[in-house]
C-alpha cells in the first residue's frame, strides 16, 4: 500500500508540471529537467517554479499526515489533526507576529516562530479542554480547537488590518506552496525530513501508546518520554509545513483515516502509510486547484480543495462519534 501511494504521488507531481495557466508539453518538461536552457521561459517555468512547487507538495502533504496520525493514536482521538487541534492556526500566528515584530526576519525565524505557534496552540487548546466540566473528551478536544483556532485567525485579522499587512499576509494564508522557490523547499524539507525519520522510528512507541497507558507501560514503555517525542516530532512536521505553504487543512485527519482503512490498526504501518496518502492529496489537491484555477483566470487556493474534501468528512466523524457517545449514555 505505501508503494501504491508514492506511485499515486510521485505521478500527480510529475503531472503537475504539466498544468497551470501556460500548458507545457511533455518534450519540454523532459528538457527542463535533464537539458536545462534558461533561455526558454517554458523551461524556466517548468524547472524554477511548478518542480519545486511539486516538492513542496510532497513534502507538506506528508508532514501533514504523518503529523496526523501521530496525534490520532497518541491521543486516542480519531478527529485529532495539526489544522484541528490549533497546530496550524497557532504556528500562523505566531508568523504572523514575527513578520511584525521582525520585519526582516528569514526563513530560519519563521520556521522557529511557527514551530514555537503550533506548542501553543496545541497548549491551549489542551489546556481548554481539560478544565471544562466533565474532562477531556474526543468530541470536546476538537470543538475546543475550532473555537481557539477561530478566535486566533480573528485576532490574527485584527493584526493584520491595523498593521496595513493584508494583501502580504492573504498572499501567504492563501497561495499554498505557489511561489516556492528552491532554497524555501531546501530549507523546510530538512525539518521536515528530519521529522518523518523521526515519526518512523518512533512507530513502534506511538503504536504502544495507542493501546493506552496502561498497555504501554506493562510493555515497557516510559509513556511520558514516548509522548514528549512524539509531541516534538509533531510539532517539528506541523512548524515547517505551514512556514513552507500556509495553513492547508484536513490533510492531517484524511490521512491516517484512509491509511488505517486499508493497512489496519498497528501504526507502525499507518504513520508510513499516512505520510505517503498525505503527499499524494496534497499533490491532488494542488493540481485540481490548478485546473480550477486555469479557465476562469482566478486563484483557488489549494485550501479549499482541501477543506471540500475534509469538512464533511470532520462532520461525519464528529457526528458518528457523538451518536455513538449517546447510544452508551443510555
Amino acid at each position: 500500500m505505501f508503494l501504491l501511494a508514492m506511485v499515486v504521488a510521485g505521478t500527480a507531481a510529475m503531472a503537475s508540471l504539466f498544468v497551470g495557466d501556460l500548458w507545457i508539453d511533455a518534450a519540454t518538461v523532459w528538457d527542463a529537467l535533464v537539458h536545462h536552457d534558461s533561455a526558454s521561459s517554458a523551461q524556466v517555468i517548468v524547472r524554477d517554479w511548478r518542480f519545486p512547487r511539486a516538492v513542496a507538495d510532497l513534502l507538506v502533504g506528508a508532514a501533514l499526515g504523518m503529523a496526523g496520525a501521530i496525534m490520532q493514536a497518541t491521543t486516542r482521538n480519531p478527529l485529532a489533526s495539526p489544522s484541528i487541534m490549533g497546530l496550524s492556526t497557532g504556528a500562523s500566528f505566531f508568523g504572523l507576529l514575527t513578520t511584525i515584530a521582525i520585519p526582516t526576519a528569514g526563513r530560519l525565524e519563521l520556521m522557529l516562530a511557527s514551530i514555537a505557534g503550533a506548542a501553543f496552540g496545541a497548549a491551549l487548546v489542551y489546556g481548554v479542554a481539560s478544565a471544562a466540566r466533565g474532562g477531556m473528551t474526543p468530541v470536546r478536544l476538537a470543538l475546543t480547537g475550532v473555537a481557539v483556532s477561530s478566535i486566533l485567525a480573528a485576532i490574527g485579522n485584527g493584526v493584520t488590518i491595523y498593521f496595513n499587512i493584508g494583501q502580504d499576509m492573504l498572499l501567504w494564508y492563501a497561495r499554498g506552496s505557489e511561489g516556492v522557490q528552491w532554497p524555501d523547499v531546501i530549507f523546510a524539507a530538512s525539518l521536515i525530513i528530519a521529522g518523518l525519520a523521526g515519526g518512523a522510528v518512533l512507530s513502534s512507541s506511538i503504536n504502544a501508546l495507542g493501546l493506552g497507558d496502561h498497555v504501554a507501560t506493562g510493555l515497557g514503555l516510559r509513556t511520558s518520554t514516548a509522548r514528549f517525542l512524539s509531541a516534538c516530532v509533531v510539532l517539528l512536521l506541523a512548524g515547517a509545513a505551514v512556514a513552507l505553504a500556509g495553513p492547508v487543512g484536513f490533510i492531517g485527519l484524511l490521512a491516517p483515516h484512509v491509511a488505517r482503512g486499508l493497512v489496519g490498526l498497528d501504526y507502525r504501518a499507518v504513520i508510513p502509510n499516512a505520510a505517503a496518502i498525505g503527499a499524494a492529496v496534497m499533490v491532488l489537491a494542488d493540481v485540481g486547484a490548478r485546473l480550477a484555477t486555469t479557465p476562469y483566470k482566478a486563484p483557488v487556493p489549494v485550501g479549499v480543495v482541501t477543506a471540500l474534501l475534509g469538512v464533511p468528512f470532520f462532520l461525519y466523524l464528529a457526528n458518528s462519534r457523538s451518536s455513538r457517545a449517546q447510544g452508551g449514555r443510555v
